[in-house]
């Protein structure tokens, strides 16, 4: 018993053994598929690398790119350009890194006037990733090679992965475009004499004050992303109209009898920074990340003026926090730049002045980032 129990353990360790010795790196399998290819099929053949399926878009397209970048390098064959096969993507409707029947494969290929198909897949096993790839002949269906190999799960992979280790640092700014609504309101109520024509009355009265405001922000930003958080700065004017309006109502036996009115409107600007944080949840589409974004951001005061006049003074009893959520996109433009879009409304806690204040204010509006971003790649 001690012997079998012995050999099962010598033939676990060799088969483990073995593994190890056959695994390589991600960029070493893609030569030695390319090197196994240029073998198998006829010089100068036109070939198609259509799709790798995967559960992670990015590690698809690295494949993809790499393995047509080293066959146009090498010149042995003559590879569909990615551009091309993106237009037949979008055409078809296929994702890169999903399945694709053989009979739509040659579909393709024929539209791509491709001679060869190559296409494959990757998956995670026994804590290695497993790459299986073949070629298929266009016109007649005939497999033409296949061949697999054991990639390491090494910090190339988990960088393409999402996987445990893997934070991808990015960088960037660009224009920042927003606005706010501020409402606040006060009411009093009093009992004294009004007079209506030639009377007067022992009236009950209301009054509601109103100080409104609306903004537009224009400037920049710029932000530090760490895949699962962003640190955003922006630097704007905010510029707009206050309106202040007041009534009195006069009522005698419940019923209004007497009604005044003042409105005003004056102009108001304000240079403003923030700084700010939000947690996000990146959904990778092919070229495009989705993500749902929460946080909360800190403004402060810079400068102001009233109707033209620049108010002196200690401003920090203006600055205050706000709560944002809302989401964004990134287009990736190549392997490390990006085109990065968010939408996110807030809503301000009231400052210092606000909460000192008698009226009682409310505030909110939305801001829109538009920019582009630089990932840098470990």
């Amino acid at each position: 018993m001690k012997k079998i129990i012995l050999s099962l353990i010598i033939i676990i360790f060799s088969v483990n053994r073995a593994y190890s010795q056959n695994m390589v790196n991600l960029d070493k399998a893609i030569r030695e598929i390319a090197d196994y290819f240029e073998k198998r099929l006829n010089a100068h053949s036109v070939v198609a690398v259509l799709n790798i399926q995967s559960n992670h878009q990015e590690l698809s397209n690295y494949i993809i790119d790499e393995l047509t970048n080293t066959i146009v390098n090498r010149g042995n064959l003559t590879a569909v350009e990615r551009r091309d096969l993106d237009l037949i993507q979008k055409e078809m409707d296929f994702q890169l890194s999903g399945e694709v029947s053989d009979e739509s494969a040659q579909a393709i290929g024929k539209k791509l006037g491709a001679q060869t198909i190559i296409s494959g897949g990757i998956f995670l096993v026994n804590g290695m990733y497993r790459l299986g790839i073949r070629a298929i002949a266009v016109e007649t269906a005939v497999i033409q090679g296949t061949i697999n190999k054991n990639i390491r799960n090494d910090t190339k992979i988990k960088s393409l992965t999402g996987g445990a280790g893997n934070f991808p640092v990015s960088i960037g700014g660009g224009i920042r475009i927003g606005g706010s609504f501020t409402e606040g309101t006060r009411e009093g109520k009093g009992t004294e004499s009004a007079q209506v024509d030639q009377y007067y009355y022992n009236c009950n009265y209301v009054t509601t004050e109103t100080n409104s405001k609306s903004e537009l922000d224009i400037g920049g930003f710029m932000f530090l992303d760490l895949k699962y958080a962003e640190i955003n700065m922006g630097l704007y004017t905010g510029s707009g109209k206050r309106r202040r309006s007041w009534s009195k109502d006069y009522y005698y036996d419940n019923t209004a009898i007497k009604t005044e009115n003042e409105n005003s409107v004056g102009n108001a600007s304000a240079l403003l920074f923030d700084i700010g944080i939000l947690a996000k949840y990146p959904f990778n589409l092919n070229k495009i990340s989705l993500f749902p974004a929460v946080g909360a951001g800190y403004q402060l005061w810079l400068s102001a003026q009233e109707n033209g006049l620049k108010i002196l003074g200690d401003l920090s009893a203006n600055n205050a926090i706000w709560i944002k959520a809302g989401g964004g996109m990134d287009y990736k433009i190549s392997r490390s730049l990006f085109l990065r879009s968010e939408l996110l409304w807030g809503i301000k806690l009231n400052s210092k002045n606000e909460s000192k204040s008698p009226f009682s204010y409310f505030t909110h509006g939305p801001t829109a980032h538009v920019g582009i971003g630089y990932t840098f790649k470990r």
